[in-house]
């Protein structure tokens, strides 16, 4: 901890309203319901390390996210992430993004509704983003992880409104403005590369830490030590267009590192369409996904699923493509491992 210490005072110190009796939110990338080795979720360690110092001073800590399967109950996830042990230890407090409710919220003329356990009652929000790939994004870090805003299925229904990665790029951007975040602590000790940000990802321990006073920084930053030039990420891309953030060649790093042989997947083709074909083409190219032979037949992932686009034949699930939007939701949340991607046509990975 004294290391992370340092680390916040290198990025100008702790939020001025981490005072005794601040009610200080630690939003997690509660991804899937799957252990913290896995490297899918932030490490319950870097949780408490966070949460111990702000407690240290005097402080009232609190954790939360919203995966998608949590609309079945939240438990799960707490259970299997680590972060129900957590609590037990260090007495910090779990939060049900889904039982606070959703409130509306206007942003640049789009509409959006945001869970009230993270608009309501916190004087500070901390950002503990995953440092992970992403099939559809390509990289998830700290505004990537503003998506946990949106409680429940909402996150799916956002992917079905954007039919290019850049057009969720704009969402993803509208939702990190919302949340008004007061830190990033971006978790790398065990990151993820490859076919991200769940099951077929492959973990590696990299041992990296991250801090920032300012997201768009933070992921560019994180995107050049992986390789990525951080304009090629349509989340940074589309921050500084809206003037956030700092030009990736003006940010500042304190302790740089490269990740060795970091797999980046590569921009989606859909990217390559007019605004007006991206729903055409998606429909007519797209690939969607199928189970394998660990499926139970447990219909999590049909229950899940935002469009109704998977069908139970017995024990197996079955995608079906002409209503599949690509959200990757039966992917990201199955509890077997059993949903595979298969890439479309037009990807590359860049190493």
């Amino acid at each position: 901890m004294e290391a992370l210490e340092v680390m916040v005072a290198q990025a100008g110190g702790w939020p001025e309203a981490a005072v005794p009796g601040a009610r200080v939110l630690l939003k997690v990338n509660m991804l899937a319901a799957k252990a913290p080795e896995r490297g899918i979720t932030t490490h319950p360690e870097v949780a408490a390390a966070v949460g111990l110092l702000m407690k240290a001073r005097g402080c009232r800590v609190f954790l939360g996210d919203s995966p998608g399967g949590a609309v079945k109950g939240v438990e799960r996830y707490w259970r299997n992430c680590g972060y129900l042990d957590l609590s037990l230890e260090t007495g910090i407090t779990l939060v049900n993004f889904e039982s606070a409710g959703s409130r509306k919220v206007t942003v640049r003329g789009r509409e959006y509704h945001i869970s009230k356990g993270i608009l309501d009652g916190f004087d500070v929000r901390i950002n503990l983003c995953k440092f992970k790939t992403h099939t559809y994004c390509r990289i998830t870090n700290a505004l990537k992880n503003s998506f946990g805003i949106v409680p429940g299925l909402g996150k799916a229904m956002l992917h079905m409104r954007s039919p290019r990665p850049k057009d969720l790029a704009v969402n993803i951007v509208d939702l990190y403005e919302t949340a008004r975040f007061d830190l990033h602590v971006s978790d790398a000790i065990l990151a993820m590369d490859g076919l991200g940000p769940s099951t077929d990802g492959r973990s590696r321990l990299d041992g990296v830490l991250a801090v920032s006073r300012d997201g768009v920084c933070l992921d560019a930053a994180m995107c050049a030590m992986a390789g990525l030039p951080p304009m090629e990420l349509d989340t940074t891309r589309e921050a500084r267009k809206r003037g956030l953030g700092k030009d990736p060649g003006d940010v500042t790093v304190n302790g740089y590192h490269r990740f060795p042989n970091f797999n980046i997947p590569g921009e989606s083709w859909l990217n390559r369409v007019p605004p007006f074909l991206g729903t055409i083409a998606r429909s007519i190219l797209r690939v969607a996904p199928r189970s394998n032979s660990n499926c139970t037949g447990c219909g999590f992932c049909a229950k899940s699923c935002p469009v109704d686009a998977i069908e139970m034949k017995g024990n197996r699930a079955y995608m079906k493509r002409g209503k599949c939007i690509m959200c990757l939701c039966c992917h990201e949340l199955c509890p077997e491992n059993a949903v595979e991607i298969r890439m479309p046509v037009f990807r590359h990975t860049r190493t």
